[in-house]
């Protein structure tokens, strides 16, 4: 009966992906807005050792992606430029994603908590599983392909951390250890962003009770900080060959700091409401210039709501929400210096959304615990919530169906905010 329900599970997030998302099938490549450049060019249609061996060694327009680059060139050997063939790839890799958070935290939930909690930890599981798959802000990482290092870096993100949980729930064996080390290594070659394993294999190390005393635990890490260290230079050295926004330049650490501010309340806001969503988000002002008053109002708004709300986050699974939502979303909020064109991205989020979805879902199941007379409202309302952000979601797969929907769904939001 638990496996029944665990496949039933399964089959529903793979479903809603597809509900959503099966439009993108129809879709072309975006040509104006980075396809032209990182899907079509010559490390994809060239089938040799020796284009094998530059792209694992060479940065590509200041980026370095060989996994994502690997990818793209073993699908042009097989079927050309068929946009569908692509697209499809990333939609399994999304489903594969929404797969995984929702077995990883029924295994972490089933060690946290009793088994006579096996309807919680099902329901919590598949509600994080199901906003992840279906929220509108992840539209942009399935539905462009040139974001697809999103998803496949997060895809060997999540299976090192099962491998890790296979690693602490089985004897420690060193097959599980060498496979987090090689799927860490394959995650960093999709993107940057998997530097934060080390942080994340630490945050499961406390869900675990693991005693951060013992030298064992800290000699266990030793190679994956080793890695770490070695990918913190590729990324410094990939980045290093593209000129910062003007002329080398970048904005004033108070600027940057605002900036942070800004774009961690943006985020959360989004993901509660996910509207006027754009393909980009620029930067207020140009460096040099002053910043817009208006933006001074996030680090006291931030203020203000951690003052008030200090003992509700300081609560055990919303303080573990939150830390899974800054580990995956920090390097994102312009504390480093990094050559980006927008303040804040509907991609950067992709892997981050799982810790507000938890802490969502878990609160919602503890009111329908203890308020049974309302539960028939509270399903109620779950459903309608999720059919709602489906339905937003899947409106705006279409607007990237080509570069002219795409500059279309552009110029319409801007035209109704002028209005």
């Amino acid at each position: 009966m638990k496996n029944k329900k665990f496949w039933c599970c399964n089959a529903l997030v793979s479903l809603a992906c597809i509900a959503v998302y099966f439009p993108i099938l129809g879709h072309d490549f975006l040509t104006a807005w980075d396809d032209g450049w990182q899907v079509f060019n010559e490390y994809t249609e060239t089938w040799s050792l020796a284009n094998f061996w530059y792209i694992l060694t060479e940065y590509y327009h200041g980026q370095f992606s060989p996994s994502n680059q690997i990818l793209y060139t073993i699908l042009h050997r097989f079927v050309g430029y068929h946009p569908a063939c692509f697209h499809l790839m990333s939609l399994i890799l999304h489903i594969g994603n929404s797969l995984l958070i929702f077995i990883i935290l029924r295994r972490i939930l089933i060690f946290r908590l009793t088994a006579e909690a096996e309807h919680k930890i099902l329901s919590v599981s598949l509600g994080v599983a199901l906003l992840f798959a279906i929220h509108p802000l992840q539209v942009e990482s399935v539905a462009w392909i040139s974001a697809s290092k999103i998803l496949v870096y997060t895809f060997f993100y999540l299976l090192a951390l099962w491998f890790y949980l296979c690693f602490l729930e089985k004897g420690k064996k060193g097959i599980f250890y060498f496979a987090v080390l090689l799927c860490y290594v394959v995650s960093f070659g999709g993107k940057e962003q998997a530097i934060m394993l080390p942080l994340c294999l630490l945050l499961i190390d406390y869900v675990y009770r693991r005693n951060f005393r013992e030298s064992a635990l800290w000699y266990e890490k030793m190679p994956i900080m080793v890695l770490t260290v070695v990918f913190v230079y590729t990324t410094m050295e990939s980045t290093g060959h593209v000129q910062t926004l003007v002329s080398g330049q970048t904005y004033p650490l108070l600027h940057r700091f605002v900036f942070t501010c800004y774009a961690f309340f943006e985020y959360i806001v989004k993901t509660f409401f996910p509207f006027n969503l754009l393909y980009l988000y620029p930067f207020p002002m140009l460096i040099g210039e002053p910043l817009p008053t208006r933006f001074w109002i996030y680090p006291a708004l931030l203020l203000v709501i951690g003052a008030g709300f200090w003992k509700f986050f300081w609560q055990r699974y919303v303080l573990l929400g939150l830390l899974w939502f800054v580990i995956h979303i920090s390097m994102m909020l312009h504390i480093l210096p990094l050559p980006r064109l927008s303040i804040v991205a509907d991609r950067y989020i992709y892997l981050a959304f799982p810790g507000l979805f938890f802490i969502m879902a878990w609160y919602i199941y503890s009111v329908w615990e203890m308020r049974a007379q309302y539960r028939r409202w509270i399903f109620a309302g779950c459903i309608a919530f999720l059919l709602l952000l489906g339905a937003i979601a899947h409106h705006r797969a279409n607007v990237w169906h080509d570069n002219a929907s795409l500059k279309r769904g552009v110029q319409e939001m801007l035209f109704q905010r002028r209005e």
